[in-house]
């Protein structure tokens, strides 16, 4: 009750849009830095970090990932896993309990002013399904009516976030594979140029740095972002969700006491992602 309380006395002195500005996820920013130190240390150990560079192994890594990920889906597909993960660094500041906080305090106004409060709400809305549904119910649409496009509407966006998140898996699966490939085809190189003393030596690097690409593309990039793309799709799930739940509510002028009982239910949910 206090985090609804809370979420909603902070909504109660702004409107939705003067607020709901993209915020940068401090998290992924630092752990990409700290990725990307762990592995420039690492290849400053043996004193030498040109050794770790092979252009070669990096274009047999990252592009035989990307056109093994092309066989299995479209190019649409990974062209919004792009925007997906661009879109992870800007992230509304507003999360699920600043949603129930903020439909609670909305279903005030409209016993307040009326329907006509949702209008002003809707043009200032920055979230796409909140503005669609503010809009349906200012329009006066039945509930049944409101629930059946909003969830339609609901099932297209989460297949697509979904659809990333196997998008980047798919992306860790194949780099690892795309690596040992290189190796494969680095080691084929040397066994045949041992006659041939200076060419070893490139052939070995080739091996093992393509192995290298392949493990750190994997670990510590298409993996992890899946795992962020996993969890930002399960919250924005969460507050369609209880913005359906709300704008139901307020469609069947149903009393503010009654919605912020009914969306107590989501609490645990928020909480524990």
């Amino acid at each position: 009750m206090d985090d609804i309380s809370s979420a909603r006395s902070r909504f109660s002195r702004r409107r939705l849009g003067e607020d709901d500005r993209p915020l940068v996820q401090t998290s992924v920013i630092v752990g990409l830095c700290i990725s990307g130190a762990l592995v420039l240390f690492g290849a400053l150990i043996g004193g030498n970090p040109l050794s770790f560079i092979s252009a070669e192994g990096l274009l047999l890594v990252l592009g035989g990932t990307l056109s093994s990920t092309l066989i299995q889906f479209s190019i649409r597909d990974i062209r919004n896993a792009g925007i997906a993960a661009r879109g992870v660094l800007f992230q509304s500041g507003e999360g699920p309990l600043e949603r129930m906080g903020y439909l609670i305090t909305l279903s005030r106004r409209v016993k307040e002013h009326g329907l006509l409060t949702l209008e002003d709400e809707s043009a200032m809305a920055m979230d796409p399904f909140l503005r669609l549904g503010l809009e349906l119910t200012v329009d006066g649409q039945s509930p049944d009516e409101i629930r059946r496009i909003l969830q339609n509407e609901m099932r297209t966006s989460n297949d697509q976030a979904w659809r990333s998140v196997q998008v980047w898996e798919t992306m860790g699966n194949f780099a690892p594979a795309m690596g040992l490939i290189g190796t494969l085809i680095g080691l084929i190189h040397m066994l045949s140029s041992l006659q041939d003393a200076a060419a070893v030596g490139p052939a070995m690097s080739l091996a093992l740095v393509a192995t290298l690409y392949g493990s750190v593309a994997a670990n510590l990039l298409f993996f992890p972002m899946a795992g962020k793309l996993r969890i930002v799709a399960q919250e924005r799930e969460l507050a369609k969700d209880i913005t359906l739940e709300g704008l139901i509510s307020v469609a069947r002028s149903e009393s503010p006491l009654l919605l912020e009982q009914r969306l107590q239910s989501f609490i645990s949910v928020a909480a524990n992602g």
